[in-house]
């Protein structure tokens, strides 16, 4: 049984038929959930559909910071820009907050910040990234976050909009700590993780949860691999980001959730520990972090 904690089953390039081929080849294999994962309100309602179509699939539901552009103005002078865009943001925010509703929906995300390819759109990025923190807190939801070249505004950020707050932690039920007994939860996924073990173990501190994927069967992907090896198996996660980021020995082909296998597979390596007790682990981790 596995657990694919971040993928892209409602990819917009995917024809229905390609969708439902996808669909069979998770029902035929090892994978037991998925969380289907949206980046904007079209790919949400998608995802909804899709979580509506297999009892295996649930949806998180909120806009990437790729689409941050779309609310130019909203951090700007110009008063007639401004209140556009507000508009637009707005009525977006409340239709996420409608799909929310869905008896499927499971969290808030993928939200976050993104400066790869530079920064002309940084404050609107900041600005949408906060209003979804809030919408989630609004809602009491788990929250999916993105993140690169962004790690530490991406804490500061979630800090003051009190993604870690008591709270917020007092909302879910508490996770097992490592060592033994309990501690509160934020429900704070970090979703494909690129950061240090040292952020990493900061994160955990705070409430948050760490995801990975192929990144951990990557030659070059050394920082990934000791985030594995140092964060106690209580706190991860297992993703694919499908249909990117495929997993060696598939890497550079479209990845899809089956090849998770692969990924628990490296990940129980890291950890010292065998494939079905990874497996078993990462499957716990996954259902108890999105209350499935």
């Amino acid at each position: 049984m596995l657990f694919d904690a971040h993928t892209h089953l409602n990819f917009e390039k995917y024809t229905d038929e390609e969708r439902r081929s996808l669909a069979a080849e998770i029902e035929a294999s090892e994978v037991a959930f998925i969380i289907d994962v949206a980046d904007c309100v079209d790919s949400a309602d998608q995802a909804l559909r899709d979580s509506d179509d297999y009892p295996w699939c649930f949806a998180a539901v909120g806009i990437h910071p790729d689409h941050a552009s779309d609310y130019e103005g909203i951090c700007g002078d110009d008063p007639e820009k401004h209140r556009k865009a507000e508009e637009r943001l707005e009525a977006d925010l409340d239709e996420i907050r409608r799909l929310a509703a869905h008896p499927k929906a499971v969290a808030i995300g993928e939200i976050g910040l993104d400066f790869y390819y530079g920064t002309d759109d940084r404050e609107e990025q900041q600005e949408l990234f906060r209003r979804q923190i809030r919408l989630a807190n609004e809602l009491k939801m788990p929250i999916m976050i993105h993140t690169r070249d962004a790690h530490q505004l991406t804490m500061d950020i979630l800090k003051e909009e009190g993604a870690f707050s008591e709270e917020r932690k007092s909302w879910f039920p508490v996770r097992p700590a490592a060592g033994g007994g309990s501690e509160p939860d934020a429900r704070v996924q970090m979703h494909c993780f690129s950061g240090s073990p040292e952020l990493a173990l900061q994160y955990i501190k705070l409430g948050a949860t760490i995801s990975l994927g192929g990144p951990v069967t990557f030659k070059n992907g050394k920082k990934a691999t000791e985030v594995v090896r140092q964060v106690p198996a209580e706190y991860l996660l297992s993703e694919t980001d499908a249909p990117y980021m495929a997993p060696e020995p598939l890497r550079g082909r479209p990845n899809k959730s089956p090849y998770i296998e692969h990924i628990v597979r490296r990940m129980a390596v890291l950890k010292g520990i065998d494939y079905d007790e990874a497996a078993r682990i990462l499957t716990e981790n996954g259902k108890r972090f999105f209350g499935i």
